[in-house]
This record gives C-alpha cells, structure tokens and sequence, in this order.
C-alpha cells in the first residue's frame, strides 16, 4: 500500500509527503523531481522546450513505476490527475488524499517562493496568480474529486498539522498499519 498526495501546486504535497514518509518509516518519491532528473531540465525548461505533452508523457511513465512500489509516500505532480491511466495506477495500490486551499492563499504561497516561479511553468498565462489559480481550481475539481479518497484542508495549518490530519484519517479509514 502507498499513500498518494495529490493538489494543486504549493499545497505542500512534497513538504508533507517527506514529513509523512518519515513518521511512516516508508520511502517518498516526487513525481516532478524524478521527471526533471529523467529528463535533466527543470519542469519550466520541460513545458518551455517541449511543452505540456512532453512533460505529461514523462510524469506517466514515471507514476506507472512508482505506483508499483509498496509503501512508499508519493507526491505528485498538480496536473498528474489529468490522466486517468495515472488515476487508476496510483489508486490501485494507493490512499489518495488532495490537499486542499483557497486560491489567494495558493497565490501567497508561490508569490513568496523564489523557486516556485524560476522552476515552475507558468501557470495558464495573461493573468495574476490568484485569478490563474480560481481558473485551474475549477477546472480540475471534478478530476481531483474522482481521484482522492480523503481531502485535507491545508490553509492555516503547519506541515506537521497537516500529516497529523492525513494520519489521523489514515487510522480512522483503516487502510493501513500506522505505527
């Protein structure tokens, strides 16, 4: 069994998902990190040179290899989702839990993330951030609802706050030993 983390960017799906696997004493992978390693470019390179088919061609491949794997915290990337041959794969041998915020507070998050904005794509173009992520939001809320087993609000709450919650749902749906 694995435990899939599954959002838009700057929920924290890599921050937790490193916490989780610690307290889980399992392995985590980052689907976006292992693409860029595959790949040898940054996503924003990857979008840039090959654009958005190339980059959701490799993260396929990578999700296929990883959702193989046996308890192991997996952090995907935001439009992983958008595929449902990676849907069905990572949900075949995962607990899939979307961590959740409002657009402004996602907005506040990548405005104040040096990284996030050199490394990442942009979003949809044209507009602010904000306005860009009300945008992605609805149009990915049906395919993360299909996707997730759980959901976890993460505004206001600290990393360690947030795998306190993903545990707690973990245990109380009884999908797999927690220590």
């Amino acid at each position: 069994m694995n435990l899939v983390l599954i959002g838009l960017r700057a929920t924290g799906k890599s921050t937790c998902g490193r916490l989780l696997a610690e307290r889980l004493t399992w392995d985590f992978v980052d689907t976006d990190e292992l693409v860029c390693e595959r790949a040898g470019r940054t996503v924003r390179e990857i979008f840039e040179e090959g654009g958005e088919e190339l980059f959701r061609g490799l993260e396929s491949e990578i999700v296929k290899q990883v959702a193989r794997k046996q308890e192991t915290v997996i952090a995907t990337g935001g439009g992983a989702i958008l595929d449902p041959e990676n849907v069905a794969d990572l949900r075949r041998q995962g607990f899939v839990v979307h961590l959740a915020a409002s657009p402004r507070e996602l907005a506040r998050r990548i405005e104040a993330d040096a990284n996030t904005q050199a490394l990442r794509p942009k979003l949809l173009g044209g507009a602010g951030y904000f306005e860009e992520l009300q945008k992605l939001m609805l149009s990915r809320a049906s395919k993360y609802s299909e996707a997730r087993d759980a959901e976890v609000q993460v505004e206001g709450r600290t990393p360690e706050q947030i795998v306190d919650a993903i545990l707690l749902l973990m245990r109380a749906r009884r999908v797999m030993p927690l220590p």
